[in-house]
């Protein structure tokens, strides 16, 4: 569905760099990274919404016709966009979720029947007939979320797609767009801040670190300021208070991973010569196949789980199931999570 090459993207001072990249057509890719990495940036620039700096993009084998608008406007009908501070137009629910189909010349009784379907399953049909502009903000995302998924577009592009929707209705919307790449056979590419959502969505994910796009699936992302302390000691302020102990790096904002499979749980704190121990709370956990274990099932022993923990960040640790058991880990308990400094890789 897309191919880019050696493209530049030049913003307000920032600079997406993409080198290579390709999605195809029919997979949901999830694109994750720390706030400021250029992670709505792309999606822009998957929109045709801006031309590139330099480089070459290509949509479903064409390259974008930035010179041409008729056709560059024929490109950009074959995608789907959901800001993620939308624009709601000052009519009905109803006219502003048929907008693009009416644009597209989809008849009044057909454009009728898609918004109302659309709408019952993002719960607003009781909401049709209401202005937009008295919406709330849970509402009004899931309205704009309902005008872009409602079109036969090839590809979808959802910039936090449940960013304001409130928790009874994340899992219908995620629901919603898991199908959207399954049965349409569309391409998807979602950016989110949750691990969670990302790998509940998608098995294919995008890392963008400043700019550029990592050939490594980091995991456990995160931005905050490096210090060193009088003693030497190397420690990395998240945004959200927590303290990261890290084996070097120069002062100054860095971008930090940590691998899941280096993060030990335990029921207490661990008596250990790592640095980093941290206490934190249960948010969830899921199965997650080792690579090597084929197609084993929930109770195989090849099976391990991303549980994910609240320490004022949320941090994945990969465990066995077994452990998991014997630990006694259920949502909302405290665990303790410790690892080394030196799983605390700079990138």
């Amino acid at each position: 569905m897309y191919e880019l090459s050696q493209v530049v993207c030049q913003r307000d001072g920032f600079r997406l760099q993409v080198e290579a990249c390709r999605l195809e057509q029919g997979t949901t890719y999830a694109v994750v990274g720390p706030n400021g990495s250029g992670k709505t940036t792309l999606l822009d620039l998957l929109a045709l919404q801006g031309r590139p700096t330099a480089g070459e993009l290509a949509v479903a084998g064409e390259a974008a016709a930035w010179d041409a608008p008729g056709r560059l406007l024929a490109q950009r009908r074959r995608i789907a966009y959901l800001l993620q501070n939308p624009y709601l137009f000052s009519t009905s629910v109803a006219a502003n979720i048929g907008y693009g189909l009416a644009l597209r010349g989809v008849g009044a009784a057909e454009r009728r029947a898609r918004v109302e379907e659309m709408a019952r399953r993002l719960s607003l049909e009781h909401l049709l007939e209401r202005s937009a502009a008295r919406l709330s903000g849970g509402e009004a995302q899931r309205v704009a979320l309902a005008r872009a998924l409602v079109l036969e577009a090839d590809a979808y592009l959802l910039d936090e797609p449940t960013a304001n929707v409130d928790r009874q209705h994340v899992e219908r919307v995620e629901e919603l767009v898991r199908e959207t790449g399954q049965q349409r056979g569309a391409t998807v590419v979602l950016t989110t801040h949750s691990q969670e959502q990302a790998y509940r969505l998608s098995a294919h994910h995008i890392a963008l670190i400043d700019g550029r796009l990592s050939d490594v699936a980091y995991e456990n992302v995160l931005a905050g300021e490096l210090r060193v302390e009088a003693d030497g000691v190397r420690t990395v302020a998240l945004v959200a208070g927590t303290e990261l102990k890290v084996a070097g790096g120069e002062p100054g904002p860095v971008t930090v991973a940590i691998d899941p499979e280096d993060i030990l749980l335990s029921a207490a704190p661990l008596e250990s010569s790592a640095l980093n121990r941290l206490s934190g709370k249960v948010r969830g956990a899921e199965a997650a196949a080792r690579p090597d274990a084929g197609r084993s099932g929930a109770g195989a022993p090849g099976t391990t789980l991303r549980v994910y923990v609240d320490v004022g960040v949320t941090l994945c640790a990969r465990v066995t199931a077994r452990s998991f058991r014997e630990l006694g880990l259920e949502v909302g308990q405290p665990v303790w999570l410790t690892f080394k400094a030196t799983a605390v890789r700079l990138l």
